[in-house]
C-alpha cells in the first residue's frame, strides 16, 4: 500500500527555500533559548556544587542518546526510508521505521537500566571522580532520575527523522525549542521550591514535549506502527552500514566530553559548572556559523560528487571553508579578548559571583582559541561525507580525542587547571582541522595559492582586531572597572554601561577586522559589500 499522496516527499507542500528558513529559524531560536536558559540557571545556581553535579550527568545522558538513537541514526535512516517511499513501497517503509523504533526502544531501556545499576561506579570513576562524597551521592541520584530523558529524546529523534523525510520541518523545530522551554520553566517555576530537582523536572518535561508535539505530524503523514524488528531485511542492514562510522564518530566526541568533565571534576564542582558555561558560549558562534552553512552546503557537495565534477566540488568546498573561517576567526578573537565582560553581562547576577565569572572567562578564553579550527572541521568533515567517505573523519577524529585526553591529563598534572583543559581542547581541534585539510587536499588536488593567501590575510586581520580590542579593554577599564573580572560588580548599576561598552567593542573589532580584510584584498569583503548593496537597492525599489 502506497503512502498518502499528500505525504510523499516529492510532493511536499513546503518549497526548499521555506524549509531552509524554517530550519534556520528553529536552530537560531534553539540557540537563543539555550542561552536564555543558561542565564536564568546561572542566576539561581551559579557554580554551586548542586549545579556542578547536575551538569556532570549530561555527558552520560548524551552518550546514551547518541549511541542508541541520536542524530547519526536519523541521518542513516532518512535516505533509506525516503528512497522506499519514492519507490511506492509504503508498507515496507513503515515496517522499517517500526523495526528501528523497536530496536531503539530495546537499546535505550537496556542502556538506561545498566547505567542506573552502575551509576555509583560511573560517577566515582569518571564524571564525578573529583567530587567529595555528598556531591557524588547527589550526582548519582540526579543521573538516575534523569535516565528517562534519553529515552524520550531517542523516540522523539526518530519521529523527527521520519517527519523530515516528508519535508515536514516545523514540528521538529518547535519540539527542539519546547525542550529548552521545559528546562526554563523548571528553573523559573520549580527550582525556587525544589532546588536542583526543579531543573530535573524541567528536563523531563521538556523531553516529553519534544516527543509529544511531533505525534500529530506523524499521524498526518500516515505513520503506521507494527511490532517486530525486521532484522533480516536488507533495508535495515543498509541503515546499519550507513550508521556505524557516524555513530562511532559521535560516540568518540561524547567520550571526549566525558573525559574533559572528569578532569574538570578534579578541580571541584564549580569547575564543572564553569566549564559547561564556557563551552555553551563557544558553541554558540560555532553553531550559527559552521553548522548552519554546513547543513546548507552538504546537499550541493553530494550532488557535485555524484555528477563527478571534482573541480566544482573543490571550488564549492573551498568557498564554504573560506566563508566559515572569515566569520569564525574574528568571532574567536572577540570571545578570547572580551571573555570576562561577556560572561559578566550574561551571567553575573544572583548566585553567579565574581569568582564564577573569572573561572568561566578563563576557560572561555582558551576554548575560543580553537573555535575557528572547530568550525572549519565541520565543513571539511561534511566534504568527506559528501564523497561517501565516513572512515577518514572518524579515524582522524578518534585520534584527536586521544590527543585531547592525553593533553588534558598532562595539563592537569602540571596544575594548569580548567584553562589547561580548554587549551588541550583547542590544540586537539586545531590538529584535527589541519590533518583533515591536508587529507582533503590530497584527495581533491591542490586547494590553490589563493586559499592559503586568503587564510594568511584573515589571520593578520584577526590579530589586528584582537590587538585593538585588547587595547580598548585595558584603556576602558580605567573608567569602567567592571570590564575586568574583579569583585565589586553591581548588576543593577553596571549592567547597562558594561553591555553598551561590550556592543561598542564588538563593533570596533568588526570594523578593524573588516577594514584590514578590505586592505588585504579579501574577496569575502567585496562579496559582502555587493550583497548589502543589492539589499539596499531592493529596499529602495520597494
Amino acid at each position: 500500500m502506497a503512502p498518502r499522496l499528500d505525504s510523499a516527499p516529492a510532493r511536499a507542500r513546503l518549497g526548499p527555500l521555506l524549509n531552509t528558513l524554517i530550519v534556520a529559524a528553529g536552530y537560531l531560536a534553539s540557540r537563543v533559548l539555550g542561552l536564555i536558559r543558561d542565564v536564568i540557571i546561572s542566576a539561581q545556581f551559579g557554580t554551586l556544587p548542586a549545579y556542578g553535579a547536575y551538569r556532570a550527568t549530561f555527558n552520560v545522558l548524551d552518550l546514551i542518546y547518541v549511541v542508541v538513537a541520536g542524530g547519526a541514526l536519523g541521518s542513516a535512516f532518512i535516505p533509506v526510508f525516503s528512497g522506499m517511499l519514492e519507490e511506492q513501497r509504503g508498507d515496507a517503509a513503515w515496517r522499517l521505521a517500526s523495526g528501528l523504533l523497536n530496536l531503539a526502544l530495546i537499546g535505550l531501556v537496556a542502556a538506561c537500566l545498566l547505567i542506573g545499576l552502575l551509576a555509583e561506579p560511573i560517577v566515582a570513576y569518571s564524571i564525578g571522580s573529583g567530587f567529595d562524597a555528598p556531591q557524588r551521592a547527589l550526582t548519582v541520584q540526579l543521573l538516575r532520575l534523569m535516565l528517562v530523558q534519553p529515552l524520550l529524546l531517542g523516540i522523539g529523534g526518530l519521529a523527527k527523522a521520519t517527519l523530515e523525510s516528508f519535508d515536514r520541518f516545523s514540528l521538529p523545530a518547535i519540539g527542539a525549542n519546547l525542550y529548552n522551554l521545559g528546562i526554563i520553566g523548571g528553573a523559573l517555576v520549580l527550582a525556587p521550591w525544589l532546588g536542583i530537582y526543579g531543573l530535573v523536572c524541567g528536563v523531563i518535561a521538556g523531553a516529553a514535549l519534544f516527543l509529544l508535539v511531533q505525534l500529530p505530524g506523524l499521524r498526518r503523514v500516515g505513520a503506521r506502527y507494527s511490532p517486530g524488528l525486521g532484522l533480516r531485511t536488507p533495508e535495515l542492514r543498509r541503515v546499519g552500514r550507513l550508521l556505524a562510522p557516524r555513530l562511532f564518530g559521535q560516540a568518540a566526541w561524547q567520550i571526549n566530553l566525558i573525559a574533559v568533565g572528569s578532569f574538570a571534576s578534579l578541580f571541584g564542582a564549580a569547575a564543572v559548572a564553569a566549564n559547561g558555561y564556557a563551552l555553551t558560549l563557544m558553541l554558540l558562534p560555532h553553531g550559527l556559523i559552521a553548522l548552519s552553512l554546513g547543513t546548507v552546503i552538504f546537499p550541493q557537495l553530494a550532488r557535485l560528487h555524484a555528477a563527478g565534477d571534482t573541480a566544482a566540488f573543490r571550488d564549492t568546498a573551498v568557498g564554504a571553508l573560506r566563508s566559515v573561517l572569515f566569520l569564525a576567526l574574528p568571532a574567536a578573537a572577540m570571545l578570547a579578548v572580551l571573555a570576562a565582560p561577556a560572561v559578566r553581562v550574561l551571567f553575573e547576577r544572583g548566585r553567579f559571583g565574581a569568582d564564577a565569572t573569572a573561572l568561566t572567562a578563563q576557560a572561555l578564553m582558551f576554548y575560543a582559541l580553537g573555535l575557528a579550527a572547530f568550525a572549519a572541521a565541520e565543513i571539511i568533515v561534511r566534504s568527506f561525507y559528501a564523497m561517501h567517505d565516513t572512515r577518514t573523519p572518524v579515524v582522524v577524529g578518534s585520534a584527536m580525542v586521544l590527543l585531547n585526553i592525553a593533553l588534558g591529563a598532562g595539563f592537569t598534572r602540571v596544575g594548569a587547571g580548567l584553562p589547561g583543559l580548554a587549551l588541550a581542547f583547542s590544540i586537539a581541534n586545531t590538529a584535527e582541522a589541519a590533518t583533515l585539510l591536508l587529507l582533503l587536499e590530497r584527495r581533491l588536488g591542490r586547494l590553490g595559492g589563493a586559499f592559503w593567501r586568503a587564510l594568511g590575510a584573515m589571520l593578520l586581520a584577526t590579530l589586528a582586531a584582537a590587538a585593538a580590542l585588547w587595547l580598548a579593554r585595558d584603556l576602558s577599564a580605567r573608567w569602567l572597572p567592571a570590564i575586568l573580572p574583579n569583585p565589586g560588580y553591581r548588576p543593577l548599576a553596571d549592567f547597562v554601561p558594561l553591555a553598551l561598552w561590550l556592543a561598542l567593542a564588538g563593533m570596533l573589532g568588526g570594523l578593524v577586522y573588516g577594514g584590514c580584510a578590505w586592505l588585504l584584498g579579501l574577496g569575502e569583503v567585496r562579496a559582502l559589500r555587493g550583497r548589502l548593496a543589492a539589499v539596499l537597492r531592493r529596499g529602495r525599489g520597494a
